[in-house]
């Protein structure tokens, strides 16, 4: 847990350097939010394909696929949960800026 929140203060800091800023309303905090649910909805669901793919191995008895398919499952959750971190420096962001209005 506190891995989570030292990579999550580390987001917050570098993103508010890449942008100069925080948000410039509540409306764009919204819409940039919406952004990373869609797109951490997308990956979701291409994780849970290989998984599927994974039973197939499984039943199949195919241990060369089935152990490429974990290592393809664990590279797409990585990144998965950096992006659910990157989505909360953003919500942290939004919470910043609000304070400093």
């Amino acid at each position: 847990m506190a891995n989570l929140q030292a990579a999550v203060a580390e987001a917050v800091s570098g993103t508010m350097e890449e942008r100069g800023r925080g948000f410039a309303s509540d409306r764009e905090a919204w819409a940039e939010l919406k952004e990373c649910i869609e797109r951490t909805k997308q990956m979701h669901t291409d994780i849970e394909k290989v998984h599927k793919e994974m039973w197939s191995a499984v039943k199949d008895r195919n241990e060369d696929a089935f152990a490429a398919l974990s290592q393809e499952f664990e590279r797409s959750s990585r990144i998965l949960a950096e992006e659910w971190a990157q989505t909360s420096a953003l919500a942290k962001i939004a919470v910043i800026s609000e304070s400093n209005d």
